[in-house]
């Protein structure tokens, strides 16, 4: 493997419950009545398009900066105080470096939230380039945000793993041509069968890659 590309929130960090906890709360500051099924919904979009969408269909008065402004500060105190890495995961991308492979993260998070929490895990060395959904103007069902990834690293799709979370992210970029590890979270348990069958590859855990002595298994 010549190039290892990470998603973050949910693969890296153990950060998907405050992304739902920090939504969840802002529609309780508002006093605005929102389903469970509605704020999954939210969380699946990218924040270019969860912004917008909130403040049309919820408080259509309010600015979108300072919704955007709002929603960072809560992040940010999370991301740079409290946020864990998953298990193991720390260990993985440090021995992925010390082997030579090339480091890319794709995100549809915030950039300076994804710097904060990599310095404070301390795996930030370690990233060589970073992608993000706002710079190519779509969601994980499209491959963009990976292909920018590879080509930032200066690698080929098919020498390159992407590691994810969300069914859309593994089945794009399987087709796009990368091999695919899906990774465990508590919020897509349900999705288990999915996962592991558009996968080149399901863990549980990051231990299950470590356990081997090598960071070539992915």
């Amino acid at each position: 493997m010549d190039g290892a590309i990470f998603d973050v929130d949910g693969t890296i960090l153990d950060s998907m419950s405050v992304w739902y906890d920090i939504t969840k709360a802002f529609f309780q500051y508002h006093r605005i009545d929102v389903s469970n099924d509605e704020i999954d919904r939210i969380q699946e979009m990218t924040l270019d398009e969860s912004i917008p969408y909130i403040q049309r269909k919820y408080i259509p008065l309010a600015d979108s900066n300072s919704i955007i402004r709002e929603f960072n500060e809560r992040l940010s105190f999370a991301y740079t105080n409290t946020i864990k890495a998953k298990s193991g995961v720390c260990e993985y991308i440090r021995c992925l470096h010390n082997n030579g492979t090339k480091i890319a993260v794709a995100t549809s998070g915030f950039e300076n939230l994804c710097i904060a929490s990599f310095k404070r895990i301390g795996i930030y060395p370690f990233i060589d380039a970073y992608a993000y959904s706002d710079e190519v103007g779509c969601n994980k069902t499209k491959p963009d945000i990976y292909l920018l990834a590879a080509r930032r690293i200066g690698e080929n799709p098919t020498c390159c793993t992407v590691y994810e979370d969300i069914v859309p992210g593994i089945r794009s970029a399987s087709e796009a041509g990368f091999r695919t590890c899906a990774v465990y979270d508590e919020t897509n348990a349900d999705e288990t069968d999915v996962l592991k069958r558009l996968s080149d590859r399901y863990i549980t855990g990051w231990d299950e890659l470590l356990s081997k002595n090598t960071c070539g298994g992915g």
